[in-house]
């Protein structure tokens, strides 16, 4: 539904959105899976992250990514969520989410985003569509995402950035 409301470019409202608050509401809702699979969600944000989007659309986004890193990390895994004014030049939000899962082969990572693929070799369960929805907010956003290894947590690290208000 949310994927093929996007499609039909239905119109948002746009208003300014305090993404950390948006970000704790998310993760407080996902902190009893978390616990229930000894996982270690955590959030370490800014004072201030304020974007213009649609609120219940960038909730969306950050709940299918935080709930990626969830579901596709073993029992005991860290998950952090990390929110801040990007430093130096620019007026740029960075949102970055990071395991100490498996991670993702090259080949899966340039695949994210095609509807309904799965990363094989794995028991979570999914429709194949959450990166799909998080690709098209993005871009209805203009949103920058990339996604690499995590420096600091070995698994997979999705980066989201986009403009400051």
């Amino acid at each position: 539904l949310t994927l093929s409301r996007l499609e039909a470019e239905a119109a948002l409202t746009m208003a300014a959105v305090d993404l950390g608050a948006v970000a704790r509401r998310v993760l407080a809702e996902l902190a009893p899976k978390a616990l229930a699979n000894g996982q270690t969600l955590e959030l370490e944000a800014a004072e201030s992250c304020l974007i213009e989007g649609e609120e219940t659309l960038l909730a969306v986004l950050l709940r299918n990514l935080a709930d990626n890193a969830l579901r596709y990390s073993p029992p005991g895994a860290r998950v952090l969520v990390d929110l801040r004014r990007a430093a130096g030049a620019g007026n740029n939000i960075v949102l970055r989410i990071e395991d100490s899962g498996p991670g993702l082969l090259d080949a899966e990572r340039a695949r994210l985003g095609e509807r309904f693929f799965r990363v094989t070799g794995t028991n979570a369960s999914g429709s194949g569509l959450g990166w799909s929805i998080v690709r098209r907010i993005a871009a209805v956003h203009q949103l920058d995402v990339r996604v690499d290894k995590s420096a600091r947590l070995g698994g997979l690290a999705v980066q989201v950035s986009g403009r400051a208000i």
